[in-house]
């Protein structure tokens, strides 16, 4: 009976029906995990290329690596100075090859100087170089020595071109200028004649530890004589924080004549400290045509960064 009742009361009761309420697409909340704000705002500040060991003078004064330039910029406002010792002796016999017991040797130091803009670099080098060389067969002159100032290096580098997703674009240009007694020069690689080096270079980041980097332009002499292209490409790998490993293929195509050169250039970069860095460096000529020729090089020298 009361079962009978209930069911009664219930079929009774009025039918209400559910109350459906539909997104409008306005109103919403956006949940994201602590912090996730100020890493972003940190990783887009961060530069590509982060300054390392590898960030230091290469011949030139420019910052690079120990021949070609990289695109690599730095916080402005910074003076740069770096010194390096290169030796190798006149033993080729490749090129302008030297018969018999005929051989020399050239000792060079290079006294770099840089500063650092807002949006390029500048710099200059002073190379001074002592060579000794006793080859009458192959140069038909008897045993001779001095000691001087070489061609002076006036450096710029444009590097206000914005970072790229994993790239940066450079370009700039090197004054070869004739100081000195270039005559008595001429076997430790000075020239009569001016020189203008202009290049682009493009440095890449392969991975958090290795850096790639392209350099082309052209050499003009302001005599039009041995006008040519060069071209160098580069590898680093930082080891660790301190340490820098760099491989460099470096040459020179002089167009119409078989003067062409291509050089290996093997090194190590040290920071002892934030502000410091030395190297060590060993060039292996390939293919090589110089009028006083070498086969091989070693270099050390050291770059100060305030």
């Amino acid at each position: 009976m009361i079962l009978g009742v209930a069911l009664t009361l219930g079929l009774a009761a009025p039918v209400r029906a559910a109350e459906v309420r539909l997104y409008d697409g306005q109103d919403f909340e956006v949940f994201s995990m602590p912090g996730a704000a100020d890493k972003a705002r940190r990783r887009a500040a961060r530069p590509l290329l982060r300054e390392t060991p590898r960030c230091v003078l290469n011949r030139d004064g420019l910052i690079g690596f120990f021949v070609s330039e990289t695109a690599d910029k730095l916080d402005p406002g910074r003076m740069f100075a770096g010194a390096r010792f290169e030796y190798h002796e006149l033993s080729s016999r490749r090129g302008v090859a030297y018969r018999g017991e005929d051989k020399g040797s050239v000792s060079s130091l290079l006294m770099s100087f840089n500063y650092l803009g807002e949006w390029a670099e500048w710099a200059v080098t002073i190379p001074a170089h002592r060579w000794d060389l006793s080859a009458p067969r192959t140069y038909g002159t008897p045993a001779d020595e001095n000691e001087g100032v070489g061609n002076l290096r006036l450096g710029w580098k444009a590097t206000y071109l914005p970072d790229r997703s994993y790239y940066r674009f450079a370009y700039g240009a090197t004054a070869y200028v004739t100081t000195g007694n270039p005559d008595r020069m001429l076997p430790a690689g000075s020239r009569r004649e001016d020189e203008l080096k202009l290049y682009g270079v493009v440095t890449t980041r392969e991975t958090d530890w290795t850096v790639a980097n392209l350099q082309l332009g052209a050499i003009l002499n302001s005599e039009n004589v041995d006008d040519r292209f060069f071209y160098a490409l580069a590898l680093s790998y930082e080891a660790t924080a301190h340490a820098t490993l760099i491989g460099e293929l470096t040459g020179e195509v002089q167009a119409g004549d078989d003067k062409d050169t291509m050089d290996l250039v093997l090194g190590l970069r040290l920071a002892p400290t934030r502000h410091s860095v030395v190297e060590l460096a060993w060039t292996k000529n390939l293919r090589t045509y110089r009028p006083y020729g070498f086969d091989d090089q070693i270099q050390t020298g050291v770059t100060i960064r305030w």
